[in-house]
């Protein structure tokens, strides 16, 4: 006797369209099963069916769950508005970026400072001699211990 798979989740969940967009341009849009917002007063979660609201956004990060079996995005906004309604939601944002542009622009600037002047001065022998000396300094300070 052959059964039936059962359904999933995903399969009969009710989607709600997301707009993200900031000063500068529209970051993102699409049907999302729910979306997670940093409100002015504490997160706020939206799903199909919520009521409309309107609020103000504090800065931190927007996680959306698409419709499909995705992996959730994560958007940083810095501030903004949101306006919901029964079948849309609508994030205007002062800043937005996505998680992903945060960790390319992380990985640029950690690139940068890598190859700055001043850290290629600190590569050498006297600068392993240098942080040695300061941290056998700091250790006889916190141990109460005068300073040689």
């Amino acid at each position: 006797m052959a059964t039936a798979p059962l359904p999933s989740v995903l399969d009969d969940a009710k989607g709600i369209a997301l707009q993200i967009i900031s000063l500068s341009d529209a970051l993102w849009s699409g049907d999302v099963r729910e979306v997670s917002l940093p409100g002015s007063i504490g997160r706020l979660g939206v799903m199909a069916g919520h009521a409309p609201l309107l609020a103000t956004l504090r800065e931190g990060m927007v996680s959306v769950y698409p419709l499909k079996a995705e992996p959730p995005l994560h958007v940083y906004v810095s501030g903004g508005y949101v306006e919901v309604q029964p079948g849309n939601v609508l994030v205007m944002a002062d800043l937005a970026l996505r998680s992903d542009d945060i960790d390319q622009a992380r990985a640029r600037i950690a690139q940068a400072s890598a190859r700055s002047p001043m850290a290629q001065a600190f590569t050498g022998d006297d600068y392993v001699r240098l942080h040695a000396e300061l941290m056998h300094q700091r250790a006889l300070q916190l141990r109460g211990l005068p300073w040689k």
